[in-house]
């Protein structure tokens, strides 16, 4: 294959962004056949840039794969592989002994003779790399080979630039923009991978949707920028008193719904309690005044249909009936049955 052919599969396939994963192995199979190395490969950092994982691998024939030892790599342990990314490059070396210690106590047990790594930067910082093993000799690169390879990390980079881009923009487009939880929408629509998911391994969870007892009135007596801070101050704690595995999301005006992972009703209820005790005597200040609410809840889990009746649509408004029996009730209380 020529390296002209080469880059221009490479490019056709950066443009496709319906599967990344299939993507990502692609273009390295692609490399790593026009390079003939025993590994081609891309590490991506986690957030904080401590450590990082081997997200895709191709390997050559009777060459041994190392991604699912490599999940979780901390710099810590070879420092002076960043090092030399951000100092020089790139790292490039015909017999991996010349390297620091730290480097080939990495690749020996790789049974690497041989490796060039080029550092993936993502919006002017490292945030991984892309690296070529030879295991079978000492291999000595060309130059215009080597710099194709380094067109060839820019592009992988630019890729990286629009998933990340991709990403957040889907989790803006998630979230509510007063409160920063989660929109109507998504908990809607992972409400019903959480279905499939309870009907495939029978994994329960319960809703809970909360709604803030006259809450119009915190408007009327203190103004709507009252009522903000208290939409506000109100998720925060709730966010402090749910487990971190569970789902919080505004489903509307002053209404909160929270999914609740691997809990029945009744579990589910007692936490809701809970919370209903602490915002029942927490005093929430806006600008030196006090305010004091109660909520209103109704809960339902899924043991509260047959397996054939269990969707999104009859979840949500089994909890919403028990949500308005508790205002009929007479508010600031939690109701779970009919």
């Amino acid at each position: 294959m020529k390296s002209l052919e080469m880059l221009s599969k490479i490019a056709l396939l950066a443009v496709n962004t319906e599967d990344f994963d299939n993507q990502m192995n692609n273009i390295l199979q692609i490399i790593g056949k026009y390079t003939k190395v025993s590994r081609a490969y891309i590490f991506i950092d986690n957030e904080e840039g401590t450590a990082t994982c081997n997200e895709f691998e191709w390997c050559n024939q009777n060459i041994e794969p190392q991604i699912d030892k490599l999940k979780d790599l901390q710099y810590s342990e070879i420092p002076s592989l960043r090092r030399i990314l951000l100092e020089e490059g790139r790292l490039y070396c015909e017999d991996i002994q010349t390297l620091p210690q730290d480097i080939i106590n990495i690749l020996e047990s790789q049974d690497i003779l041989s490796i060039i790594i080029y550092p993936l930067i993502i919006n002017n910082k490292m945030k991984g790399f892309i690296g070529f093993d030879e295991c079978k000799t000492n291999k000595q690169w060309r130059e215009k080979d080597l710099t194709i390879l380094a067109t060839i990390s820019g592009i992988i980079s630019n890729i990286y630039i629009n998933r990340f881009s991709l990403i957040k923009i889907k989790e803006l487009s998630s979230r509510d923009a007063l409160t920063n939880i989660y929109n109507r929408r998504f908990i809607l629509d992972t409400l019903e991978q959480d279905i499939d998911r309870y009907k495939e391994k029978n994994h329960p969870f319960s809703v809970s949707i909360i709604d803030i007892d006259f809450f119009k009135k915190i408007n009327d007596n203190y103004g709507h920028q009252a009522g903000d801070y208290i939409l506000q101050e109100f998720t925060k704690t709730i966010l402090k008193n749910i487990r971190k595995t569970d789902l919080l999301g505004r489903y509307g005006g002053e209404e909160f719904i929270i999914v609740t992972y691997d809990s029945f009703k009744i579990n589910t209820v007692k936490r809701i309690e809970d919370l209903l005790n602490i915002i029942r005597n927490k005093n929430f200040i806006y600008n030196n005044q006090s305010i004091n609410f109660t909520f209103s809840a109704g809960v339902c889990d899924v043991s509260d249909f047959s397996l054939d009746k269990i969707s999104f649509e009859n979840i949500i408004s089994l909890a919403d009936k028990r949500l308005y029996s508790a205002k009929d009730a007479g508010r600031d209380c939690i109701k779970y049955f009919e």
